[in-house]
């Protein structure tokens, strides 16, 4: 058996890391091959860990930490997986949207542990085309400008830069961008590619599958401000069990996210936020909000059942009291009277200064 190949996908809150990852997972799958999944977290309970249990693969979950700072978790969960009794063709790892310096912290150290028994592919960073070009044209996309500074920092030690949900934006759009990412970040690999309707995915996933050339880069990153674009965040998991009489769980997903809207107001900057309901049968949907309400998304089909298991992941420009305030009381408002909420688990939190285990100042070959 030949080595694993290990994929890092990164890329800012939203940019569509895990649905990628998802219709991934099928075609990697199709072919045979066997997949893990790590996610990451600042704490436990990721809608993504959920989402990609539905499809194929194994999933591991390092929470509580980014990969840099907690580095030998991730290597541990990485041995686990090199483990496994079927064998690991490929690892695909996702790291924290606001983490950056992955190659310097991350990359480097393991091209100089592990090249015996993994090859590194390049690494990708996916971009949201609307946010995207708005930084390319020196804006800072709605976002705090420190917040907007790891954007930058994420794209600059990119080998690959994909560029995501390529369906909500017309051909001539997607051209123009490339163009413009070429000239930005000249040397990097520009491709794009839409995870909902899988046109450009086979491109993107045959270029990190055949070549080896990872981590070609670092960026010279302020901690400091590094710092401060993660802590303007208030980041919050909660795990909730709803029961009612035969609701409309689609329907109940997306008064809820009227109202956490209305609570949060214009001020509020939302960085993410992810909530998805399951039910029995294997049924969930998901409601994904990168930005202003008009990036609000819904996927999948709950359908109408008693009852429903919650997951929410918020990371909104906020004291993370008042978000977990705003959070149960837009829940508050939409169960009203007629539903029963439990809530099984919570933690907000804003992100503490990033302290890397390793931190590289050449690039490992």
């Amino acid at each position: 058996m030949g080595k694993t190949k290990l994929i890092f996908t990164g890329g800012f809150l939203g940019a569509g890391k895990t649905t990628l990852l998802q219709y991934v997972s099928g075609l990697l799958a199709a072919k045979g091959q066997t997949v893990g999944f790590i996610t990451n977290d600042q704490a436990e309970g990721l809608v993504d860990t959920q989402l990609l249990t539905k499809g194929e693969g194994i999933i591991k979950e390092v929470s509580g930490s980014c990969f840099c700072c907690n580095y030998t978790g991730f290597t541990d969960v990485i041995q686990q997986l090199l483990r496994h009794p079927q064998g690991m063709d490929v690892i695909i790892a996702e790291p924290v949207g606001s983490c950056t310096d992955i190659s310097a912290t991350v990359l480097q150290p393991l091209k100089e542990q592990l090249s015996p028994v993994m090859e590194m592919a390049p690494f990708t960073v996916l971009a949201d085309p609307q946010k995207l070009e708005q930084i390319l044209d020196g804006q800072d996309a709605g976002m705090h400008p420190s917040a907007a500074y790891i954007y930058r920092k994420q794209l600059e030690e990119s080998d690959v830069i994909l560029i995501s949900k390529a369906d909500i934006i017309p051909p001539e759009q997607l051209q123009r961008l490339t163009e413009k990412v070429n000239l930005v970040y000249p040397g990097r690999k520009v491709l794009g590619a839409s995870a909902y309707n899988g046109v450009g995915v086979d491109t993107w996933l045959d270029h990190v599958m055949g070549t080896g050339v990872s981590g070609s880069r670092i960026a010279a990153v302020d901690y400091d401000v590094y710092a401060e674009g993660e802590a303007v965040l208030g980041w919050l998991n909660a795990s909730v069990l709803l029961q009612g009489h035969f609701v409309d769980w689609d329907a109940f997903l997306a008064h809820y996210f009227t109202n956490l809207n209305a609570l949060l107001g214009t001020k509020a900057s939302v960085g993410h936020i992810k909530i998805m309901l399951e039910c029995m049968g294997n049924r969930y949907r998901i409601g994904n909000q990168t930005g202003p309400t008009d990036t609000l998304r819904f996927r999948g089909a709950a359908g109408i059942t008693n009852i429903a298991q919650m997951t929410i992941n918020a990371r909104v420009e906020s004291d993370p009291g008042i978000l977990e305030q705003q959070v149960f009381e837009a829940l508050a408002q939409t169960a009203g009277d007629e539903l029963f909420y439990d809530i099984r688990q919570c933690r907000s939190l804003r992100p503490g200064y990033p302290e890397p285990a390793y931190k590289y100042n050449y690039v490992v070959a």
